[in-house]
């Protein structure tokens, strides 16, 4: 039975180090296909954590150490409930692993729990967990509107609904990045990256795409949101067990999963960062 955080860790994460520039951050994060790191002083010790989403609400700074939150590392050795308590506390998805001589070690995202929470708690069902809930969309909004509702309502998956209220598909952050030509926009003397040529470049944009947009400017479309939605998506349901809802996020390697009670009625979304509460 796993107990501890040095069991579900990834082991030897990717790091960087202050003082250093954003856009060198930010091709960092591209790389190496991250959405957030450990960030250590030029001793190697850890002080702190970048995410996408501190870039993206902060599209203007340049210097990464006016980034990084202080956030709060744990051991190795730490049992797996404190550490899903203290993630949770965070409202992040990454938290920093590090040793007694506060080097970094490991690194935690919900994604590491599964397994966890599969063995300890599989039995338990998907109901189990409270009240759920989701922020909506309708599918003739317009793509643009629907990136301005998810960055409000700081949600990166939403279910689209028709005009008769019904579930018709769920569209995603990586949806709306997947759909706009980002190269032909994008202000090369601001990235530093129109001359790499490696197969990562234009493809592993999408991944920090959002800060493209806040910092050049970038529109995105006024096309319906049903065009690009993902239509019959992988679902669980109220009755099923955390064991059946969680493979599903393992085997597709999913965020979230849509939530219905019976066959046809959505009652919200299950993230893996909602599941960590199970634990604790």
């Amino acid at each position: 039975m796993i107990k501890t955080v040095r069991e579900i860790m990834t082991e030897k994460p990717t790091t960087f180090s202050v003082p250093s520039a954003v856009n060198s951050l930010v091709k960092t994060l591209i790389q190496n296909n991250l959405t957030g790191l450990p960030i250590t002083d030029q001793s190697g010790k850890y002080v702190g954590m970048v995410s996408r989403r501190d870039i993206f609400e902060n599209p203007h700074e340049s210097q990464t150490a006016m980034l990084l939150r202080r956030a709060r590392a744990v051991r190795p050795d730490d049992s797996i409930e404190d550490a899903a308590r203290e993630l949770s506390r965070q409202g992040r998805r990454h938290i920093a692993v590090i040793d007694d001589d506060n080097n970094v070690v490991g690194i935690l995202t919900p994604q590491n729990f599964l397994r966890a929470i599969r063995e300890k708690h599989g039995t338990r069902k998907v109901k189990d967990l409270g009240e759920l809930s989701a922020v909506c969309v309708y599918e003739d909004d317009p793509v643009s509107v629907v990136s301005h509702i998810m960055r409000i309502a700081r949600t990166y998956a939403s279910p689209v609904l028709n005009l008769s209220g019904q579930f018709a598909g769920i569209v995603t952050d990586r949806d709306l990045f997947d759909k706009i030509d980002i190269e032909s926009r994008m202000e090369t003397s601001e990235t530093g990256m129109a001359d790499d040529e490696d197969p990562w470049s234009w493809e592993g944009i999408r991944n920090v795409f959002t800060y493209i947009i806040v910092k050049n400017n970038v529109q995105l479309p006024n096309s319906p949101v049903k065009n690009i939605m993902v239509r019959n998506p992988v679902v669980t349901n109220t009755n099923d067990t955390m064991e059946a809802a969680v493979r599903k996020m393992e085997g597709g390697n999913y965020n979230q999963l849509p939530v219905f009670k019976g066959s046809d009625d959505l009652v919200g979304m299950l993230f893996d960062t909602h599941i960590l509460r199970i634990l604790f």
